[in-house]
């Protein structure tokens, strides 16, 4: 089953409540897993949320900060991130295509289009999904997407992990037991703290583990020579690799 954030920011009740009920009727009837959250305002969104959202259906014209400047502020941190405008003007159709927005829908807004649409973002997140498998998981208060293929390895600190990505160092309140069920085979325990995705080596020795950005882990010299022999089959490119 897909799995999808969705936020709705709008500042007309009437228009959120009718949003959510067309995404909960799309949830039903997709056998797609939606957990939406609601905001009042762009300010509200900003305040309120650090999650990061597969869909956002975003109201253009709102109080002090209107729709496509919240865009605008997305993009700076997020380029996955569907956005899907909507608006009771077509004014702002170039602003859309600035921030790569998914679809502009114009008040009234048609549930049979505003389906099509989201059918159509679920379509891209399911191809995503199989091409680069990911993890949600909660990163300092937010629920956060992070791409197996991504991580250089975990490193386990009494009741929480960091996981080093190639561009980010993510705190997850989780023990590394836990977490190291959801990994796949890239991923192979090299130290009592540390787990090592075999993808982004670049060298090993008897104690240590050398990434491609020169960063370094130990290794335990009980498991060197498992390492050794996975690291091996992986340059080989007889081990299971991300697409």
């Amino acid at each position: 089953m897909l799995n999808l954030r969705l936020a709705i920011c709008d500042d007309e009740a009437p228009q959120r409540l009718y949003l959510h009920g067309i995404v909960t009727k799309f949830a039903q009837t997709r056998a797609t897993s939606v957990i939406i959250d609601v905001f009042e305002s762009a300010e509200q969104f900003l305040l309120g949320s650090a999650t990061e959202y597969d869909i956002i259906l975003l109201d253009i014209q709102m109080g002090a900060l209107n729709g496509v400047e919240l865009a605008h502020k997305i993009r700076k941190e997020n380029e996955r991130t569907a956005i899907i405008f909507i608006t009771a003007l077509p004014d702002f159709v170039q602003e859309g295509y600035e921030v790569s927005a998914l679809h502009y829908l114009t008040k009234p807004v048609s549930e049979n289009k505003l389906l099509e649409v989201l059918d159509k973002a679920a379509a891209r997140f399911s191809k995503e999904a199989q091409e680069k498998p990911s993890l949600l998981l909660p990163v300092d208060g937010a629920q956060r997407r992070i791409p197996l293929a991504d991580i250089l390895y975990i490193e386990s600190l009494a009741h929480y992990v960091l996981i080093t990505t190639v561009t980010h160092v993510h705190n997850v309140k989780m023990p590394i037991s836990k977490l190291e069920a959801l990994l796949d085979a890239n991923f192979i325990h090299c130290h009592r703290s540390y787990i090592a995705n075999i993808r982004h080596i670049s060298k090993i020795t008897k104690t240590d583990i050398t990434f491609e950005n020169g960063k370094e882990i130990p290794l335990s010299r009980r498991l060197y020579g498992t390492v050794n022999k996975a690291f091996a089959a992986h340059v080989r490119g007889t081990m299971g690799a991300f697409p």
